[in-house]
């Protein structure tokens, strides 16, 4: 790839959850397309593309023969408003010129170039095409057909420099193979339909090139019928799920979600209202009993009555959102909710309470004596005496309330559904007991008590900030008398 550094101003790249969904439309408008409006299913793509990725030209080069020399001609462009065509007069172009292109493309390689006045001097035949055109950045995919470089794909920033990702290249280069697949698909079914007329209508679903395209592509792919039944599977799918063609073939999806529903539902509507595609994202079983997190992007095809998909395994990257976010809302010494965690949790209770009239409660825990546990037996002991106060004080409580690190050697507790002042004070009491009973922490006997502040909604205040402050008086009027805990009378 040819990168560099950029002082300027750049771009930023669109790549997001969004374009896997559109290269998915493009292919399946490639495959559906006629012969008739296979040239503009293209166009339609590459604008589409450029639009997207906020370019102002996508364009495609073929390679052919005349003569003994290798030629190239600009077989299908777009190009954004008050940006002019290079089309008419890129025909016919030696392929020689770009050598050291092609040098990359042989090797199956992505060109990226974020500003051509830095293209290196084996690429100065390219870098003066295109500043001829005006062109600031661009990227260049190759079209592999059964390994033979057939041309390829390419991406023109003109009013600025584009900075292309990682991520992007990666993308388009699997674009490159759709392009390429669908274009080698069309050319095998234009020489079987020259052989039997008679089978021009079955072609695009019964060739063995799809087969194969599909078959290799790392991604995912199955077609269902209208029961939800799988009619065509590839090699992807079945690494995903761990069954084998034949078994998927045997089976429907409902056999993979066990009851799972997909989350965050997105459809596509068609021109008439009814919905054409969906995009989503669900959990399947595998054969081996394991689960697999999975982003499904599927169109409705209604000349079959089928559905077709593209499956991507996004396990990783829901593994690492949910750890990133555990980590933003959790304490990290006791793994419980922090501050910020907790504050979202009281104003989502407060609404709640708002609407149904219930009552809820805070309670302010803090720790009695608890520089005697780090003076007797260091802070990593009294690290680990915290973890245990805190475990001790998650099992006192019911599933529906909120146990919260608040600092230091102080938790809050958010108790939901509280009828009235007794029921806080019997909570609380329920964890003042948890705390006090005596038990070894770590191979010594602790002598840790809590003293507690209690402070119930509507009675004490209607916000986080007033029942905080309340529970926090009545939590050092109890430490004050040597522990235990008190409802807020102030």
């Amino acid at each position: 790839m040819i990168e560099r550094n950029l002082s300027a101003q750049v771009e930023p790249n669109p790549c997001g959850p969004e374009m896997p969904r559109l290269l998915a439309r493009i292919f399946s408008t490639l495959l559906e397309a006629g012969e008739d409006n296979r040239d503009a299913a293209v166009e339609s793509g590459l604008k589409s593309l450029g639009e997207f990725l906020r370019v102002e030209r996508s364009y495609i080069f073929l390679f052919r023969r005349e003569d003994g020399e290798k030629l190239m001609d600009n077989t299908h462009e777009w190009c954004a408003p008050r940006v002019s065509s290079e089309k008419a007069r890129l025909q016919a172009v030696p392929v020689s010129c770009i050598s050291g292109t092609m040098d990359l493309f042989a090797r199956g390689e992505v060109l990226t170039i974020p500003r051509v006045e830095d293209l290196p001097e084996e690429f100065r035949a390219e870098k003066e095409i295109l500043e001829a055109q005006g062109i600031q950045s661009a990227l260049m995919v190759p079209l592999m057909i059964n390994g033979n470089l057939r041309g390829f794909l390419g991406f023109d920033a003109v009013h600025r420099i584009r900075e292309w990702s990682g991520d992007e290249a990666a993308l388009l280069s699997l674009l490159g193979k759709m392009f390429a697949g669908a274009f080698e698909l069309w050319e095998r079914t234009r020489l079987l339909r020259e052989m039997n007329e008679d089978l021009e209508g079955r072609i695009a679903d019964r060739t063995e090139e799809l087969g194969l395209i599909l078959r290799t592509m790392d991604e995912g792919y199955f077609v269902l019928d209208g029961g939800g039944n799988f009619l065509k599977v590839n090699e992807g799918f079945s690494r995903i799920s761990g069954f084998s063609a034949g078994e998927l073939l045997s089976m429907s999806i409902f056999d993979l979600l066990n009851g799972t529903f997909p989350g965050g539902l997105v459809e596509e509507r068609s021109g008439d209202g009814q919905t054409s595609g969906i995009s989503f994202e669900t959990i399947i079983s595998r054969k081996d009993g394991s689960r697999r997190d999975i982003s499904v992007t599927g169109r409705f095809l209604p000349e079959t009555g089928t559905f077709a998909a593209f499956v991507r395994d996004i396990t990783e990257r829901i593994r690492r959102e949910r750890t990133m976010n555990f980590r933003a809302t959790h304490d990290p010494l006791t793994n419980l909710p922090n501050r910020r965690c907790f504050l979202e949790r009281v104003e989502q209770a407060l609404k709640r309470a708002a609407e149904t009239g219930d009552s809820l409660a805070i309670a302010m825990v803090d720790l009695n004596r608890f520089k005697r546990v780090n003076d007797a037996l260091g802070h990593a002991e009294g690290d680990k005496v915290l973890g245990e106060i805190a475990r001790i004080l998650s099992r006192a409580v019911r599933d529906s309330d909120t146990v919260a690190r608040w600092g230091g050697d102080e938790f809050v507790i958010l108790f939901e559904g509280v009828r009235d002042a007794s029921d806080a004070l019997a909570m609380a009491s329920r964890v003042s007991d948890a705390v006090r009973v005596s038990r070894p922490i770590h191979g010594r006997e602790s002598f840790v008590t809590a003293s507690i502040g209690v402070a119930l909604c509507p009675r004490h205040g209607h916000t986080a900030e007033e029942l905080l402050r309340c529970a926090d008086k009545a939590m050092y009027m109890v430490k004050n008398g040597n522990g235990g805990f008190l409802l807020y009378s102030g």
